[in-house]
């Protein structure tokens, strides 16, 4: 799903905004609690790093750590060239590619499923499959700029068309899970900064509670407005009939535990980065409380 682009566009909103971040609310837990012990075979292994190739998971995952990379640095103009150096130090670690994909291959080997991991498999081994991961790909790169959202604009999709694409949305969690993970990455900082605000802003846990959802309730829709759009640019040269058999294969059986885990396990490596970004934070850049305030 091309949910990096709208979570690259949102936190760079969110990372300079004097608004309270909101709260990231999957349930992970629960998901640990079904999932099975992590002793999978060689196969199994092999099975899965195939499908998270397949799946554009490698490539998705540097744009993102990029993506964040920049957006940790804007709107910090007030800081000394080192302190950026530092800032962008800690991130690029924490938030390497290949620290996320270790994490979530990680993470995904508890929920392993053989056969709808084979049938998620033979989806992106397949033609439409490896066609629809190629444009996810390309939209990271190009997402087609003003003028391509000027053509929405002026050709609107049809109401069947923005049908599937809402379908897509829901049955992959994409706007959702832009939600969970651009937030995640803001909830951490502002916890970890909070002992660092002056005594009168500073709120206890059951306030920035209520403040993180509240923050989170106000954005949701326009979040998801966004991701909608992205999508639509992104799947532009699909027909209404290939992005149909896409929405299919994401409403299977097999789609929406591929798509499930996914976005959870995508939430974790965010989450585990993002605490160890806040913490280092905190101790090297100090000042950077200055921004949340």
């Amino acid at each position: 799903m091309v949910r990096e682009l709208t979570i690259l566009t949102v936190l760079g909103t969110a990372f300079i905004s004097s608004g309270t971040p909101a709260a990231a609310t999957v349930p992970l837990e629960g998901a640990r609690a079904v999932a099975r012990p992590d002793k999978r075979s060689g196969a199994e292994t092999q099975a899965l790093d195939h499908l998270l190739e397949r799946s554009g998971l490698r490539v998705q995952l540097a744009s993102l750590s990029a993506g964040v990379r920049v957006q940790f640095l804007r709107g910090r103009g007030r800081l000394s060239g080192q302190d950026r150096l530092t800032i962008d130090q800690i991130v690029s670690e924490r938030f390497a590619a290949e620290a996320l994909y270790a994490r979530i291959s990680r993470e995904f080997a508890p929920h392993l499923d053989a056969a709808k991991m084979a049938k998620a498999l033979a989806w992106y081994d397949s033609p439409l499959g490896k066609r629809i991961t190629g444009l996810e790909l390309a939209a990271l790169v190009f997402d087609g700029g003003p003028r391509a959202v000027a053509d929405l604009e002026n050709d609107r999709p049809s109401p069947r068309r923005l049908a599937l694409i809402e379908r897509l949305d829901a049955g992959g969690g994409a706007s959702e899970t832009t939600v969970d993970v651009t937030m995640a990455i803001v909830r951490s900082l502002t916890r970890a900064f909070q002992p660092a605000l002056p005594a009168v802003r500073r709120l206890n846990p059951g306030q920035l509670e209520e403040e993180l959802v509240r923050a989170r309730n106000r954005t949701r829709e326009q979040i998801r407005a966004a991701c909608l759009v992205s999508m639509l640019l992104a799947y532009r040269t699909l027909s209404d009939r290939e992005l149909e058999q896409y929405v299919q294969f994401v409403e299977s059986e097999a789609g929406l535990w591929y798509m499930s885990v996914m976005n959870s396990t995508l939430l974790i490596a965010v989450d585990v980065a993002a605490d160890a970004v806040a913490a280092e934070l905190v101790t090297a850049v100090p000042q950077l409380v200055g921004d949340l305030r």
